[in-house]
């Protein structure tokens, strides 16, 4: 069943065109564990009532130190980054209040669910100095945040296979992934999300990535719970084994495809030709952010070209801006893992607040997980 933010195949097309460019793609959630913080910079206190800390709520390996460092050279404060596994986790904290976060990264999804339980202000785009008038309309003014009145894309990318020579087969789409996996001896992993997991499956049995209804996703969880026996892990940290030899197989967000492959050449990263998964990463200020003002001077930094191409060229994800794409290596930008081609991408699909929420897919993955 489509849903009532979903882009269409034509309309994706449409919308990546980056002329002699190739097109990029971008969420990344790992195994849910709790907050790490790290601070990066010096300790002198900004001015103008912005605080001499700001938390920034964030994703591994998101945000290059060096520019966080160079916030800190330039402004006096401090960024205190709180890594966390999981959207679920983000939310949770958010909702108790009193999260001392005062910038967040959320996926798309959860977005819808943030603005109406009033989780997070409106964007002060005086203060930032942001026109998002030539970036990439995939990516902006979509239906989770109309008119980015509360989020700016940070990053976006897809979610793929990724498969080593001893393999024993290339897949090219989710039906030939799934059933490659059971046939390794415990050497392919499904991630530990249900929205990947779940949506990858469905896609493989022909069913729409957001599947939602009983029937839908009671085929999906007799598939996986047949299959589950025969993994290595149903697990996001997913790097380690590819790494030393334990899997060879494995569902995999752009980051981790990117980084094994570099590192790896035997290793291919494939986003499945008959559908998947799109999605982006966001910037957004919580309600209750106790320093608004070193968000908003956090903000307009790290969107100026040169700071959000050095923060691109360190986590290896898409930006939506073409000016800072156009300043980003070009090892980078001509990467396919990285920017597919607009073909590529055309058949995947965002999943929604509707997919997010769902109580029946967290009841399914319980089961799923727990079998």
């Amino acid at each position: 069943m489509p849903s009532p933010n979903a882009i269409s195949r034509r309309h994706l097309l449409g919308l990546l065109g980056y002329g002699s460019l190739l097109a990029g793609t971008g969420v990344a959630a790992s195994a849910c564990a709790p907050p790490v913080k790290e601070t990066t910079g010096g300790s002198a206190t900004a001015s103008g009532g912005s605080g001499s800390t700001l938390t920034l709520a964030t994703w591994p390996n998101y945000d290059d130190p060096a520019v966080l460092r160079r916030f800190t050279e330039e402004t006096g404060i401090r960024v205190n980054v709180q890594v966390f596994g999981s959207t679920e986790e983000m939310e949770a904290l958010l909702r108790a209040g009193n999260s001392g976060i005062d910038v967040a990264v959320p996926s798309q999804y959860a977005i819808p669910g943030w603005i109406k339980g009033d989780l997070l202000q409106p964007l002060d785009y005086d203060e930032i100095g942001v026109d998002l008038s030539s970036w990439n309309r995939a990516v902006v003014d979509q239906e989770f945040d109309p008119g980015n009145r509360f989020t700016i894309p940070k990053h976006w990318g897809t979610t793929g296979m990724i498969f080593s020579g001893d393999a024993g087969g290339e897949p090219t789409s989710w039906a030939e992934f799934f059933t490659l996996a059971p046939d390794l001896d415990r050497r392919a992993v499904i991630v530990d999300h249900q929205i990947s997991s779940i949506g990858s499956a469905a896609v493989s049995l022909g069913l729409d990535f957001n599947v939602r209804d009983e029937k839908g996703l009671g085929e999906v969880e007799r598939f996986l719970k047949s299959i589950k026996p025969k993994l290595f892990a149903i697990s996001s940290d997913i790097q380690p084994g590819l790494r030393n030899g334990d899997t060879w197989l494995s569902i995999a967000w752009t980051g981790d495809g990117v980084q094994v492959v570099r590192d790896n050449p035997g290793f291919k990263y494939v986003i499945g030709k008959d559908g998947g998964e799109i999605w982006s990463d966001n910037w957004s200020v919580p309600k209750d952010a106790p320093h608004p003002d070193a968000a908003w001077a956090f903000l307009k930094f790290i969107h100026e070209p040169k700071n959000a191409a050095d923060n691109i060229n360190f986590s290896l994800y898409p930006h939506a801006d073409p000016a800072v794409t156009e300043l980003v290596d070009s090892d980078v930008r001509g990467n396919p893992v990285i920017y597919p081609e607009d073909d590529t991408i055309a058949p995947l699909s965002f999943a929604t607040a509707e997919t997010y929420n769902s109580p029946l897919r967290a009841e399914t993955w319980a089961r799923i997980k727990s079998s």
